[in-house]
Order: C-alpha cells, then sequence, then structure tokens
C-alpha cells in the first residue's frame, strides 16, 4: 500500500478530486488491478503486483495547469509519503536527467533555465530539511518547488527544440512536406472552407471512416472522398489517408457489431474493405494509415494474436497493393493509461516493440495526441512529457508522423459525442496554463508543432481538425470555428509553418508562452477573405 498525505489551504481537506489516476511499475507500464481511493485526508493507493510503484494523477500546478503529473518509483511502507514532495522529486530528477540526456548543462549561469532549476533544487532540499518537524512546511515548499521545476522543464523542452529544429533547417533535414491537416470529411464540397488550405499547410490528411464509406455492407458511397482527391490533385497536394482499419466509434459501422463474436467474419469484411479502398485510391495516396488505435481493444474484444493478426493484414494489404505507398501504424492515447483498467488492450510502447518484433512490414509509427477533455487519453499533460514521449517512439527506429489536438474553449460532457448523458461526469480533464481558449490552443500548437518537427524521426506534424464540427472526436479543436472564422491557431500554425524556411536562428516564438494575439487577427474570417 502507497499513502500520500494531502493539504489544502494548510490542513488536511475533507475531500480531494482524483482524476486520472493510476500506478505505474518499473518497466513504465500502467499497473493493472490497482484501487486508489481518497480517505482521511490522504490517498491510498492498494496495488495486487509486488515492488515499487509511481502514483499518477491530475495536480493543479500553482499558474501552470492542471496537469497529469507522477511521483517517482516509491516502496510500500507504513508511514505515510507527502503527496508535494513526490511529485517535486520526480519533477526535479526530470530536469537533471534532461539536461544531461540533452547536454545543456552548459547553459548560461543566466539562462531561465538554469536559474530555475538551481532554486527548484534548492526549495526540495528545503523541504526535505523540514519535513520531519513541520509537513505544513514542507509542503508549502515542495508545492514551490514543483511549480519552478514544471516551468523549468517546459522552457527546457523548448529551449531543445528549438535548438534541434534550427539544426535540422541548417542541414536541410526537415521533412519536405512538414505541416499537414485533418480534413472536414463530410464538408468537401464547402468551397470557401478548401480555399484556407491551399499555401497554409503541406499535406492532407484525409480520414477514410468505414462508417461513413460503407453506411450499409457492402454498400459504398465514394462521392466525399471522390471530391476531397480531384481538389488535392488540382491543387498538387500530397494526400495522407487513413486508418483503413480502426475499431473507434468514429470509424466503426453499425451493422459490423453483428458479427463482433465472429472474429473471422470481421478479418475478411476488414480484408475486402481495406482492398476496396487502397485500389480507388492507390495512385494518388502517398502515406496510408494501415491500422490506427488497435492497441486500444476497446469496443470490439479481440485477443492478443488477433490484434496482431489484424494489423499485419492491414500493413500487408498496402505494401501488396500500393508498395510505392508508406504505411502507417498508429498509436492513440500514447502514454497507456487506459491499461490499468482494461485488461484486454496492450500497452503501447509494448504493441510497438511487438510490431517491430514480429517482422510486420511497415514504414512507421503515427503519433496521434489529444488534450483538453475528460475522455481516457486527453487528460492535460505538459510540454516535457510531450517531448519525452515522442522521443521514446522515435528510438524504435521508425519515422514518426504526429498528430495533435486541443480545443479553443473548455469542453463539457455534453459537447463530446458519444457521452452518456444519463451518467454524470466530471468535465474537468485539466488545462495546461489557463483555462483553454483560442489564445491557450494556439500557443499550444505552436509549442507542440516546434518540439515534434525539432526531433530528427519525425516526418511530418498534422493538426487533427480544420475546422469545428459536430462529429468531431475533440470538440472546439478546430483551427477555425464553425462558421469559418479563423482562430488564433490557424494563424500560429501559417506563422509557424513560415518560419520553417527562415534563418536557422531566426526565432521561432515573438510572444511569450499564453500571450494573446492581435485581436484583428482574431476577428479575420475565411469567408470574408474569400
Amino acid at each position: 500500500m502507497l499513502k500520500f498525505l494531502v493539504f489544502d489551504q494548510d490542513q488536511p481537506p475533507t475531500d480531494w478530486p482524483l482524476r486520472n489516476t493510476y500506478l505505474l511499475g518499473g518497466d513504465g507500464t500502467p499497473i493493472m488491478r490497482g484501487e486508489i481511493v481518497f480517505e482521511d485526508g490522504a490517498i491510498v493507493a492498494e496495488k495486487r503486483e509486488a515492488g515499487a510503484a509511481a502514483l499518477v494523477l491530475q495536480h493543479e500546478v500553482a499558474e501552470l495547469g492542471e496537469l497529469t503529473l507522477q511521483t517517482c518509483l516509491l516502496p510500500e511502507r507504513d508511514e505515510p509519503y507527502v503527496l508535494s514532495i513526490e511529485l517535486a522529486r520526480h519533477r526535479v530528477m526530470i530536469l537533471y536527467t534532461r539536461l544531461e540526456d540533452w547536454g545543456l548543462f552548459e547553459l548560461d549561469p543566466d539562462h531561465p533555465v538554469t536559474e530555475r532549476t538551481e532554486q527548484a533544487r534548492q526549495l526540495f532540499i528545503e523541504a526535505l530539511s523540514v519535513q520531519g518537524e513541520d509537513t505544513l512546511a514542507a509542503d508549502r515548499l515542495a508545492q514551490q518547488s514543483l511549480a519552478i521545476a514544471l516551468d523549468a522543464s517546459e522552457e527546457l523542452a523548448l529551449t531543445h527544440s528549438q535548438i534541434m529544429l534550427n539544426r535540422r533547417r541548417r542541414t536541410q533535414t526537415l521533412p519536405e512536406h512538414p505541416i499537414g491537416c485533418l480534413a472536414p470529411f463530410e464538408m468537401s464540397q464547402d468551397r470557401v472552407l478548401r480555399q484556407a488550405l491551399p499555401g497554409n499547410i503541406d499535406f492532407l490528411h484525409l480520414p477514410t471512416p468505414w462508417k461513413s464509406l460503407a453506411p450499409e455492407e457492402g454498400d459504398y458511397n465514394w462521392q466525399v472522398m471522390d471530391a476531397w482527391v480531384r481538389w488535392a490533385r488540382k491543387h498538387q497536394m500530397p494526400i495522407v489517408a487513413g486508418p483503413l482499419l480502426s475499431f473507434d466509434t468514429f470509424n466503426l459501422p453499425d451493422w459490423l457489431f453483428i458479427w463482433e463474436h465472429d472474429y473471422e467474419t470481421v478479418r475478411d469484411l476488414a480484408y475486402e474493405h481495406i482492398d476496396r479502398v487502397i485500389n480507388r485510391y492507390k495512385e494518388h495516396v502517398s502515406v496510408w494509415y494501415a491500422a490506427s488505435g488497435l492497441h486500444l481493444n476497446r469496443h470490439i474484444a479481440f485477443n492478443f494474436e488477433q490484434l496482431m493478426e489484424l494489423t499485419r493484414l492491414a500493413a500487408m494489404r498496402v505494401k501488396k497493393l500500393a508498395p510505392q505507398a508508406k504505411s502507417i501504424i498508429e498509436l492513440r492515447e500514447p502514454f497507456g493509461e487506459y491499461y490499468a483498467t482494461n485488461a484486454r488492450s496492450i500497452p503501447p510502447m509494448t504493441y510497438a516493440d511487438l510490431v517491430v518484433q514480429a517482422g510486420i512490414s511497415f514504414d512507421g509509427f503515427g503519433l496521434q495526441f489529444l488534450m483538453g477533455q475528460s475522455q481516457p487519453g486527453h487528460y492535460a499533460r505538459d510540454l516535457m512529457q510531450i517531448s519525452t514521449m515522442v522521443e521514446q517512439y522515435t528510438a524504435f527506429g521508425k519515422p514518426v508522423y504526429f498528430t495533435a489536438g486541443a480545443p479553443s474553449e473548455p469542453v463539457t460532457q455534453m459537447m463530446i459525442a458519444d457521452a452518456d448523458a444519463s451518467e454524470p461526469v466530471d468535465d474537468n480533464s485539466g488545462y495546461w496554463r489557463r483555462p483553454w481558449s483560442g489564445q491557450v490552443q494556439g500557443h499550444w500548437l505552436e509549442a507542440v508543432m516546434q518540439i515534434a518537427l525539432s526531433k530528427p524521426g519525425v516526418e511530418g506534424v498534422a493538426w487533427q481538425e480544420l475546422n469545428d464540427h459536430r462529429a468531431m472526436a475533440l470538440p472546439l479543436s478546430g483551427l477555425l470555428t464553425e462558421e469559418l472564422e479563423v482562430k488564433d491557431a490557424f494563424s500560429r500554425l501559417v506563422s509557424f509553418r513560415k518560419s520553417l524556411v527562415a534563418e536557422p536562428g531566426a526565432a521561432m516564438r515573438d510572444e511569450p508562452l499564453g500571450a494573446a494575439p492581435p485581436q484583428e487577427q482574431a476577428d479575420k474570417s475565411v469567408r470574408d477573405e474569400a
């Protein structure tokens, strides 16, 4: 058992919300069958596996946001830990580890990272020194240490990414088509919407939802997708398409559930569907997302061998039918929280390793990271965690295609497409720096794109949605509003894309994180421009 003391205004609270809470084992994989509750002024974590474990939970950190953070690996003991001290310990450790890994200990003494790292270290030492005598004082010092260390780690992630991005620009190793966006499948006929794309993105990610392409078994409707393909060819824009195989609610046709307990039939239907889509568009698509999120195993239950067979099937058909195109296997919810509650699923790093070790022929991994709604895998994370996560997947030696998304205002449960209104759900998914707004979304987009494209193995970064619409996986995450007004995120994406061809060393950010853009820019409308 692990026990953590928490404090609210210098006294034990009577209640403490537990959001996105789970335990991590020594290999970084979420521990299943762990029970975490709040009782008697403390968080109590019961685990049924031997060995040290780390606690992960959503935690508010001063002015930096409400983010999912973790402790170091801790052994079981009778004496309770102080949560703030253990969160600060882990973040200070991350700071020093990344400084060493990235070779940045030689930063100037007056660099913000250097100054804040030393401040966080001193405050953490003070917290440890008074812990035995005054727990409340230790908690206050640890909270300060955590906030400064978190701020320093984000600044470090941005500093390192700017150095590495400038290096990619100098050595001309940036991808030929670095910036993309997911097309709104159901709005292909909107002329004004299409005018937002040419000259502002490098590639179009065209979804291929089985649910929309074949609403009835065997009856395909190609009209929408054909229109997008013709438009992309006219504007000489490369097409990334897929996923060909995905079992989430936005892709899975309703009629397929008739066969959910008949694996052989599902496999054969998937085989036929993949072949029909590839054969129709293989002359126009340069990158296929063969499979996406199969490791989640959330809506139709398959066993391990079946999941791997489906992965191999999807990748194999791309290689067979479109050998000139790249085949991508996408990992969703890449931090792997889902594994703590779903025994049928596969942890994302384990799945990636299995795909590589199984000799499946594919050309790269896709990483989808959405943040900003109270759904599994969508709770708020800080920039250092995102930077570290991307590096973990590029370490497999395969190119990575990164997809990101965040909302322009707080998402309520009623906005979520598959929400069950009969069950009350906590809408608090956390936030980065400030509660979600157009300005916060814009700054987050710019920071995440800079971090992702700075990694040598990343071949492209796409935003999850072009415009807001009712059937989106992450509400309010579009670059344009539903009325096609330009959000700050769109302006920043265009500005960042232009900066990629600027002289190396030029500033990647002209405003501090969280600053608001000029009002006239925020109010501009694509429809007005047209």
